[in-house]
C-alpha cells in the first residue's frame, strides 16, 4: 500500500437512477483489485449493492465505499443513491470526498436531479468531474449531451476524453489533450490557465497558447480543485470500454486532500498533519446484526488508532473504538490506524451521531460541519401488526433512525399517532423492509391523522345542571358560564366571577378542571379546543351531594353548549410550502396549487439561468399529505419541494362539514 496522504484520492459518485454510477465503481473496483471479478447489478453480484432492498430493485439505497490500493494510490470510491429520496446518502458522500464524480447518461440527458446534486457539491465546496455514459445507445449522441451540460453548469465544463463516435459505432477513447484538431484541446488549456497562479507561465501560455504534458499535469489538478475546470469524461461502464481511461485520469489528475481548502467552524483552516488532535466527522451510521453500530468518518487531521479513546461533543465519557476499518462493500479489513484524508469504519461507539464531530482530546472538539440534513416530508401514522411487534417496534425503529438523519420519529401528543417522517413513499418502504428482514417487525401503515384545532368566533352562554341519584349520596353541580373567543395565539383562560357564594370556593378548580379537560377533548372532534375563554358567573350546590366530579362534569357540558352555539370553526394547520421545477412544468403547479389545493401563490423566482422555476405558496396540510405523488407525476420525477408550519388558519364551511363527517365527536 501507497503511504502519505499525496496518495490518497477519495472520489465520490452521484448521479440519476440508472446513469451507471454502481457499474462504474464495479469496474473500477475490479481495476484496482479491489474485487477479484466484475460485479452486476442486473445480476446482483455488485460489490457496492449488497443489501436484499438494493438487490431486489435493482437500485443502490445507502452509500457503498469501496477502499483499494493500486499502484502508487489509495482510492476510496462512494457509490451513493440515485434516488434523491435518499439525499443524506449522497451528501454525506460528498462532504467525505475530495472529488465529486457526477455520471450522466446520454439516454436521459442532464436532469433535474442530477443539476441538484451538483449544485450541492458546490455548496459544499467540493471539485467535480463528469463522466458521460451509454454513448453506445440508440440516439445516443456525445455533443449534445456535452453542450447540455454547458447550457445547465456553465462553459467550465470541457471534455477531456473524447469517443471515436457515437451508438453502435463507439469503439475507443482518446484524451483531448492528444486531439490536436479539436477545438476542445484549447478549450482545456484555458480553462486550465484560468487557475493558474504563476504569473511567469502565465505570460509564456498568453504567448505560445500551449500547454506541455508535464505542465498540464502539474496545473490540472489546482483548476479542478479551484472550480475552473469540470472535466467531461466518457466511458461504457457496462462493457469496460474507456473505464480504463478514466482510472487512468483520475490517477494523474484527480485532487489529493491536499488541494482541499477545508476550514472549521471557526473559520481557520484545518491543515491536513499527522500532529496535534485527531479533527474528524462521522458522515453515515449502519447498523450491522454482527457488530452493531457502524460509523464511517472522514479523517481531515491527525490519526486515529483501532483502540483509541475518543470524545464526542456532547458530555458523555470518552468511548474506546472497538476496531477500526477500510471497507470493500460490505467486507471489512481490519487497520491498526489511519490519518488525514483517510475514510474509515469503526464500531462500538454508540453516543456519535451522523454529522458529529470526534476528536481524541478532551473538551470541545475542533468541528468541521456536516452538511444540514433535509427535512423528511413524507409521514405515516405506523402501528405494530401483533403484540410481539409492539414489543419491539419502539427500538428497532429507533435504531433505524440513528442511521439516517433524513427519518424522524415521534410520537404525536395531539392524535396519539407514532409517526415516521421520510423523503418518500420509497424511503418509507425500505425502512418498513429493514424493519421485517433486520428485527423481524412487521407494521402496519396509514396517513397521519392531522391535528386541527376548534375555537369560536362569537360569544355565548352556556348552562348544565348535573343531578343524579342512585341510592345514597348523589351527584350535583350546576355552572352558568359565558365563553367567548380570545384573540389567535392568546391560549385559554378561566375567569372566577362568581359572587355571593353560589358556588363554593373549594369547588371552583374543579370547574376550571373541568374547562381544561373539555378543551383538551375538543368539542366538535377529538381536537384541541384554542384560544376561548370561561367565565364561571353563577351556579348552585348541595351541601351533602356537591363534589368535585360533579362540578366538572356540569363546567364540562356547559361550557360545550356555549361553545356550539358561538359558531365554532375549525382550524387547519397551513404550511409554507417551496417547489422547485423544470420552468416547462410550473404553469402545471401553478394551476395544481390554486384550483385543486386551495393554496395561495406567494411569490416565485428563477434558477438555473431560468431553467428552474421556484414557487413559494402556503397551503393546507390536508391537501398536500402526498404531494410528492403528484409532483413526481406531473413533472416526470424532476420537481422536489420542502414545508414548513407556518400558521392554523379557519378551514371554509364545506370542507368544515367534510372534515365533521370524519372526525366528528360522539357524544358522551
Amino acid at each position: 500500500m501507497s503511504t502519505g496522504i499525496q496518495a490518497i484520492r477519495n472520489i465520490a459518485f452521484v448521479g440519476h437512477p440508472s446513469s451507471g454510477k454502481t457499474t462504474l465503481v464495479d469496474a473500477l473496483a475490479h481495476i484496482t483489485g479491489a474485487s477479484s471479478r466484475k460485479g452486476s447489478v442486473v445480476e446482483g453480484t455488485s460489490i457496492c449493492d449488497t443489501e436484499p432492498e438494493e438487490q431486489e430493485k435493482k437500485h443502490t439505497l445507502q452509500i457503498s465505499v469501496v477502499n483499494a490500493s493500486h499502484g502508487d494510490r489509495n482510492w476510496t470510491f462512494l457509490d451513493t443513491p440515485g434516488y434523491p429520496d435518499f439525499v443524506s446518502e449522497t451528501m454525506g458522500a460528498m462532504f467525505a470526498s475530495d472529488l465529486v464524480c457526477a455520471v450522466v447518461s446520454c439516454s436521459s440527458g442532464v436532469t433535474f436531479n442530477l443539476r441538484k446534486k451538483l449544485d450541492n457539491a458546490r455548496q459544499l465546496n467540493r471539485p467535480c468531474a463528469i463522466v458521460i455514459t451509454h454513448l453506445d445507445g440508440e440516439n445516443a449522441d456525445f455533443d449534445q449531451t456535452v453542450e447540455e451540460l454547458r447550457s445547465a453548469i456553465g462553459e467550465v465544463c470541457v471534455p477531456v476524453l473524447l469517443p471515436d463516435a457515437n451508438g453502435a459505432g463507439f469503439s475507443s477513447v482518446r484524451r483531448t489533450y492528444e486531439v490536436t484538431d479539436s477545438d476542445w484541446r484549447q478549450r482545456l488549456m484555458d480553462r486550465v490557465m484560468d487557475a493558474c497562479e504563476d504569473e511567469d507561465l502565465m505570460m509564456e501560455y498568453l504567448e505560445s497558447q500551449l500547454l506541455t504534458e508535464e505542465q498540464l499535469e502539474q496545473l490540472m489538478p489546482h483548476a479542478i480543485e479551484a472550480g475552473a475546470l469540470i472535466p467531461v469524461l466518457v466511458c461504457n461502464p457496462d462493457s469496460g470500454l474507456g473505464v480504463e481511461n478514466i482510472y487512468n485520469y483520475f490517477k494523474r489528475f484527480a485532487p489529493s486532500p491536499t488541494e482541499a481548502e477545508i476550514e472549521d467552524d471557526a473559520g481557520d483552516k484545518v491543515a491536513p498533519s499527522e500532529d496535534g488532535a485527531l479533527v474528524a466527522t462521522v458522515f453515515n451510521v449502519k447498523s450491522d446484526p454482527h457488530v452493531g453500530k457502524v460509523c464511517l468518518a472522514r479523517i481531515w487531521s491527525g490519526t486515529l488508532g483501532d483502540h483509541d479513546h475518543i470524545h464526542g461533543p456532547g458530555d458523555h465519557k470518552p468511548e474506546k473504538v472497538g476496531g477500526l476499518f477500510h471497507l470493500v462493500g460490505k467486507n471489512r479489513e481490519a487497520i491498526t490506524g489511519a490519518g488525514p484524508g483517510e475514510i474509515v469504519a469503526f464500531s462500538k461507539v454508540e453516543h456519535v451521531q451522523v454529522g458529529e464531530a470526534i476528536s481524541s482530546a478532551e473538551g470541545a472538539p475542533r468541528v468541521v460541519t456536516a452538511p444540514e440534513p433535509s427535512i423528511p416530508m413524507v409521514s405515516l401514522a405506523v402501528f405494530p401488526k401483533s403484540r410481539a411487534d409492539e414489543q419491539k417496534i419502539g427500538e428497532a425503529l429507533h435504531k433505524l433512525v440513528a442511521e439516517d438523519p433524513t427519518l424522524t420519529l415521534y410520537n404525536d401528543s395531539t392524535t396519539h399517532e407514532l409517526v415516521v417522517s421520510g423523503m418518500s413513499d420509497l424511503h418509507l418502504q425500505v425502512l418498513e423492509s429493514r424493519l421485517k428482514r433486520r428485527y423481524g417487525v412487521e407494521i402496519e401503515t396509514k396517513l397521519p391523522r392531522i391535528a386541527y384545532r376548534e375555537t369560536m368566533t362569537k360569544p355565548a352562554e352556556g348552562h348544565h345542571r348535573h343531578k343524579k341519584q342512585s341510592g345514597g349520596r348523589g351527584q350535583f353541580g350546576e355552572c352558568y358560564v359565558r365563553v367567548r373567543p380570545r384573540a389567535r395565539g392568546e391560549g385559554n383562560l378561566f375567569s372566577d366571577k362568581v359572587v355571593g357564594g353560589s358556588i363554593p370556593r373549594n369547588l371552583i378548580p374543579a370547574v376550571e378542571k373541568g374547562f381544561v379537560e373539555a378543551c383538551a377533548e375538543g368539542v366538535l372532534t377529538n381536537n384541541v379546543v384554542v384560544d376561548v375563554e370561561l367565565e364561571l358567573y353563577d351556579g348552585k350546590f348541595h351541601a351533602v351531594d356537591s363534589d368535585e366530579a360533579s362540578f366538572k362534569t356540569a363546567a364540562k357540558r356547559a361550557f360545550r353548549e356555549g361553545f356550539m352555539a358561538g359558531k365554532p370553526v375549525l382550524l387547519e394547520p397551513v404550511m409554507d410550502v417551496e417547489i422547485h421545477v423544470p420552468t416547462d412544468h410550473a404553469g402545471t403547479i401553478f394551476s395544481d396549487i390554486t384550483s385543486q389545493r386551495r393554496g395561495h401563490v406567494v411569490d416565485q423566482a428563477s434558477e438555473a439561468d431560468g431553467a428552474v422555476t421556484v414557487i413559494k405558496a402556503s397551503v393546507p396540510l390536508s391537501t398536500i399529505q402526498t404531494y410528492h405523488r403528484d409532483l413526481k407525476s406531473q413533472t416526470s420525477g424532476e420537481g422536489a419541494y420542502s414545508m414548513a408550519f407556518n400558521s392554523y388558519q379557519a378551514v371554509p364551511a364545506a370542507e368544515q362539514q367534510k372534515v365533521l363527517k370524519d372526525q366528528a365527536r360522539e357524544d358522551e
